[in-house]
């Protein structure tokens, strides 16, 4: 092999890469606003029926697959698949061959001959989105001009889409222009001897030698789906396909390449993937973490790619990131929902005056006072508890505190809104105001997350948050002794706002709905998962925790709770109690195609999201 080398390694070669002619990746990714399709443009609840058609070329393909896999096994075996790419999911993975044996010449039918970036591009636009290709199938390309472009994405070794049956043991060329009659020019040809010889090298691919290929079997009397049969290492389109590509005075010319080149590479034997091996070691040493050891690597290698382009470690990251959706992450199912929905809660707010409040409904008033023990309405009542019910589309609006936020200069926004009730009552000669709401529209109006937030980082904090106060709804009550469950105070619970949230937040609506039910559990038990907004680049353990809050938890056990790398706030100083979920890192996770699951799952090690 190194002799070969030394003797017949072929001269330089210029293939202007894809990020040279600016090749539009988004194209390829799952959430381009090309592949979203309209909620409105069709029936999402109607059942999809396969047809009596698609059953049989189901079949047919199934057992085309079982017969190259049992009798070519070499030329049909995957060395790796691509999922991702920096964190967006592509629309077609990306495959990666064991072996390329022979290499495949075709040619377009192009008219326009400006080698220009804007007709390479439209060429790829045409085959990327016009076609539903999702990338141009060819490996490379050669201009009418001789320059050669590099096509395909991601490489050496990366299976072309062409010739169905014949695309994982080949690399393909095409070559641009009409030539239904007429050769290619000189400078093309010279291009294209270039490329191949070069091709040969990198794979070694001896021209002497023949390949196996398949094609659908178009006679009457085929006795299977396809026909194998063996041809050149170097051949034309209509070689290895059912096509009239290329024309015959074209098709002479692979001939006389072929004869140029059969001695340069004569007793090549192709050589196999390194990726392959790397894999195999790679895979295994995977296998022997845990979920919690892989998500932690997760996280490591994201951080670590935000500041380099390795490939080698994007690579280790898609397999990571893969391996933990397949065999720990799964889709939690919804089930009907019945707890938010169906259990009331009591919040005390924080209303601001002791002894009077004005509360408008619909278009009757109650001013309240406190009167000694007693609370006055209108001047003309007097009771120890009152309590006012919102109509069924309507809010209470306590008219006396405004509330409104310090960005709205409009003025368009008073949080001072409410539904279901609220309750007045005396305790220390003071005014106490309780809103009851059901735990559904209490997670609406939440300040805990900002509307315009990634949907998996609410997700994230939703979830955290619904589980946090059904804890103190079923475990512990914060406030036994009182006739509320919490207060809207985030120093003693969670932020609340009220109804104003929920009218400008209809992103965090729907993921509240969504996600309605669910709850972070341990060993089948509801948890209580703090979260927070930054710490010090780790979260705290639980016995980090206790020690920093000078607390006795010697008979407390929470083994969930684990110091895990958080580097997302920006001033690096611990905020609030540094224990569970980071909102910080959380944030960037998630903008890495983590789930809420895997984010959950990350900070708080060994639980499970579970419809209760």
């Amino acid at each position: 092999m190194t002799i070969f080398n030394s003797v017949y390694w072929s001269e330089d070669i210029n293939i202007i890469k894809r990020s040279e002619w600016l090749a539009s990746e988004i194209w390829r990714y799952k959430d381009s606003s090309i592949w979203i399709e309209d909620d409105d443009s069709s029936d999402s609840t109607q059942e999809y029926v396969e047809t009596e058609k698609e059953k049989k070329q189901k079949e047919k393909n199934k057992a085309i697959n079982e017969y190259l896999s049992s009798n070519y096994k070499e030329d049909n075996t995957l060395a790796d698949v691509i999922y991702f790419e920096d964190w967006h999911e592509l629309v077609w993975p990306i495959q990666k061959t064991n072996y390329v044996k022979s290499i495949v010449v075709h040619h377009t039918d192009t008219s326009n001959k400006q080698s220009t970036l804007e007709a390479i591009r439209s060429i790829y636009k045409y085959h990327t989105i016009t076609n539903w290709w999702w990338d141009v199938g060819y490996n490379y390309m050669i201009w009418f001009n001789w320059e050669i472009y590099e096509w395909r994405a991601w490489g050496d070794y990366t299976v072309w889409a062409h010739a169905i049956r014949n695309n994982r043991s080949s690399v393909w060329i095409a070559v641009i222009w009409k030539y239904w009659s007429d050769k290619i020019s000189d400078k093309q040809y010279a291009a294209l001897k270039k490329l191949v010889l070069n091709l040969t090298e990198k794979y070694w691919i001896d021209l002497n030698d023949t390949h196996d290929y398949h094609r659908d079997c178009v006679w009457k009397n085929c006795k299977f789906y396809i026909e194998s049969y063996k041809n050149s290492t170097l051949v034309w389109h209509r070689d290895v396909w059912n096509t009239s590509c290329p024309w015959d005075k074209l098709y002479e010319q692979i001939q006389t390449l072929k004869n140029e080149l059969k001695l340069k590479t004569k007793g090549f034997t192709p050589i196999r993937n390194k990726v392959q091996s790397k894999k195999d070691a790679t895979d295994a040493k995977l296998d022997k973490l845990s979920e919690h050891q892989l998500l932690k690597l997760l996280a490591s290698l994201d951080y670590k790619l935000e500041k380099s382009d390795n490939q080698d470690l994007k690579s280790l990251r898609s397999k990571v990131f893969i391996k933990i959706r397949e065999k720990y992450i799964k889709n939690t199912k919804i089930v009907t929902s019945w707890y938010d929905k169906n259990n009331k809660i009591d919040i005390k707010l924080s209303y601001p005056l002791e002894d009077y409040i004005k509360i408008v409904k619909w278009k009757t008033e109650y001013e309240i006072k406190v009167n000694s023990w007693m609370l006055l309405i209108n001047d003309s009542i007097e009771k120890e508890k009152v309590t006012i019910k919102s109509d069924k589309w309507s809010y209470l609006e306590i008219d006396s505190w405004d509330r409104i936020p310090e960005w709205d200069k409009q003025k368009k926004y008073n949080d001072n809104k409410f539904r279901w009730y609220i309750t007045l009552y005396i305790k220390n000669w003071k005014l106490v105001v309780v809103n009851s709401v059901l735990l559904s529209d209490y997670l609406k109006w939440l300040w805990e997350v900002s509307d315009t937030d990634n949907t998996e980082k609410i997700k994230t904090i939703i979830v955290s948050a619904r589980t946090y106060a059904r804890w103190y709804m079923t475990k512990a009550r914060k406030y036994p002794w009182e006739l509320y469950d919490w207060s809207d105070n985030p120093d003693e619970f969670q932020k609340y706002l009220w109804y104003g949230l929920e009218k400008r937040s209809p992103h965090i609506n729907k993921i509240v709905d969504d996600t309605t039910d669910q709850i972070i559990t341990y060993n089948n038990d509801i948890i209580k998962p703090w979260y927070f907004s930054q710490s010090d680049w780790k979260t705290m353990s639980y016995k980090d925790y206790c020690k920093d809050k000078k607390a006795d938890c010697k008979n407390v056990n929470y083994p969930y709770l684990t110091s895990v790398f958080d580097p997302g706030s920006v001033w690096k100083n611990r905020l609030w109690h540094g224990v569970g979920v980071s909102w910080a890192w959380a944030t960037f996770l998630a903008s890495k195609w983590w789930t809420s699951e895997m984010i959950i799952r990350y900070f708080l090690k060994g639980v499970k999201i579970k419809s209760m």
